[in-house]
């Protein structure tokens, strides 16, 4: 992931010289992986503020704004200790949110209406969460990570921002795109970078079986929350291969 920043950070020529001057000041003498993880501090930040000032950079740096998103977050003290924390209990529940079509969307309106399009969804996200003790991992341009302390709290979750998105769009106040949601969950019984890590790639990677509008919840996930979500319906199992996993993974369309 640090190098698919990098790679992505040098075909933006603005970028360029805010590069060159925070890896000068951040790495110092020391080992040949001392200065990887230096450099990696150093370009994540310039990557955060430049597509939260000018989402159209998603674009041109040729990034899906969940995949980034996870392998930043894995990579981030705090939100590695919010997962950690949220997973004290018997399972964890993962979502990413995006945004469909977002990319041609800020292609057509430009970066200003791109924000705020991205400032209505935060706020309907973070409201949304509160009831099920959801909590903001990490954001980036139209790509949001939650936490949930089981699985059946972040289906709720998940259900509960789809809706009020298509509210909030149908009445046409500020949210032209539809959302796409995924859900995923896995029980923390071995170390918490290992499980979090192959488990919020996983999550990312289920937004690309994800139409607009959909909820997509793992098999994992549906079976840990399955008796206390009677209420709510699922689609039947889609059998789905996803990039870099061995094996096909079970997904099902939530209250569809």
């Amino acid at each position: 992931m640090r190098e698919t920043v990098l790679a992505a950070l040098r075909r933006d020529p603005e970028l360029v010289p805010k590069i060159a001057g925070a890896l000068k000041e951040k790495i110092g003498d020391g080992s040949r992986t001392a200065t990887v993880v230096q450099a990696a501090g150093a370009l994540e930040p310039i990557l955060e503020e430049a597509v939260r000032k000018r989402p159209s950079r998603l674009g041109l740096l040729g990034l899906k704004s969940a995949h980034l998103l996870a392998g930043l977050a894995l990579e981030d003290d705090r939100s590695n200790q919010l997962l950690a924390d949220i997973g004290r209990g018997s399972s964890i529940g993962i979502v990413f949110v995006d945004l469909a079509d977002f990319v041609a969307f800020t292609e057509r309106n430009g970066d200003d209406a791109a924000i705020g399009v991205v400032n209505t969804l935060a706020d309907i996200v973070e409201s949304a969460i509160r009831p099920s003790k959801g909590q903001l991992v990490k954001r980036l341009g139209d790509g949001f990570l939650l936490a949930f302390p089981s699985a059946s709290q972040a289906i709720r979750g998940a259900i509960t921002i789809r809706d009020r998105a298509m509210q909030r769009r149908h009445s046409g106040m500020s949210l032209p795109l539809m959302v796409r949601i995924a859900v995923h969950a896995g029980e923390p019984l071995i170390e918490q970078d290992d499980l979090l890590g192959h488990d919020v790639n996983l999550t990312a990677r289920l937004l690309d079986k994800c139409a607009p509008g959909e909820v997509v919840v793992s098999g994992a996930a549906k079976d840990l929350a399955a008796r206390r979500l009677r209420k709510v319906e699922f689609g039947p199992p889609r059998d789905v291969k996803i990039r870099g996993l061995a094996g096909r993974v079970t997904i099902f369309t939530a209250d569809p």
